[in-house]
């Protein structure tokens, strides 16, 4: 599998998230999945649901199946505690001596974040899923970055030009359609058998994660690609001075970033050019 296919030097995080929305400074994780890999193999694999403290939206429900419901069952036994808030009970209640409610995000967010350090990532589109937990770590109180962290992605393997879902990808690679999409585990699973794949077909795909990093994410400054360098010249990436140098930036775009929905890493950044810093290429 991938620990025989590239060159792991500290822990890789195959990640997977479902949440309440598409939003990643704003909504909720719901499920959260990994596997855990070294150079010798794969030491972990676990997942859970997450209450949001939210509603669902039924369109989030649409996608992962999980409902407002499913947030409030007990651990143990997959039925509803006795005292749920909810009134409709249509299913028989929870009677487990010992009651283990899904967690919320502040209540994981510890042990994720210890876990989560000095590591590097990789699954589908899985910048969504590390900006999505760095704003519920955010919300958590919990301090933890990724900007540090090599990230290898399924869609940035494959052709950019040719975008494909994981469905696509897993029948191309594996030969047959992944009927789980879109639950945390089962996506992290497919994901890690794709990965797989793909250095085993592409034998010119970089083993080296530095490398393959760098390849996927050319001249990024920050985790989010807001900044990045162009010809050598820090620049902004998106937005109305898209393309321009950081130093000819007006004074006022750093304060607008820095009181807008941006990561903490994007709004540091900000505060630092407004002070006349701004990155070097290495």
């Amino acid at each position: 599998m991938i620990h025989r296919l590239l060159q792991i030097e500290r822990p890789l995080f195959i990640v997977d998230t479902e949440t309440t929305g598409v939003d990643s400074q704003k909504d909720r994780i719901v499920e959260i999945g990994f596997q855990r890999w070294v150079a010798e193999g794969m030491t972990k694999e676990w997942k859970s649901l997450v209450n949001p403290g939210v509603p669902i939206p039924a369109s989030a429900t649409k996608v992962h199946g999980i409902t407002d419901l499913d947030v409030q069952k007990c651990c143990e036994c997959g039925y509803l505690r006795i005292d749920s808030p909810v009134n409709d009970l249509t299913e028989r209640s929870c009677r487990c001596e010992v009651y283990r409610p899904w967690p919320t995000f502040q209540q994981l967010a510890a042990n994720l974040a210890k876990g989560f350090t000095d590591c590097d990532f990789a699954g589908q589109n899985v910048r969504f899923d590390l900006r999505v937990m760095a704003a519920e770590m955010q919300r958590a109180g919990v301090e933890w970055s990724y900007a540090t962290a090599r990230i290898v992605d399924v869609g940035r393997l494959e052709a950019l030009a040719v975008p494909r879902s994981l469905g696509h990808l897993h029948e191309k690679y594996v030969g047959h359609k992944h009927d789980g999409a879109h639950g945390a585990l089962s996506d992290v699973r497919a994901a890690a058998t794709v990965i797989a794949k793909q250095l085993e077909t592409h034998p010119n795909l970089p083993r080296d994660l530095d490398r393959l990093h760098a390849e996927q994410w050319p001249n990024m400054i920050d985790a989010d690609g807001r900044f990045r360098f162009i010809g050598g010249v820090a620049c902004v990436a998106f937005g109305k001075w898209n393309g321009k140098s950081m130093k000819s930036v007006d004074s006022s775009y750093w304060d607008w970033i820095c009181s807008s929905d941006f990561s903490a890493e994007v709004k540091k950044l900000a505060r630092a050019a407004k002070l006349g810093r701004f990155p070097n290429e290495k």
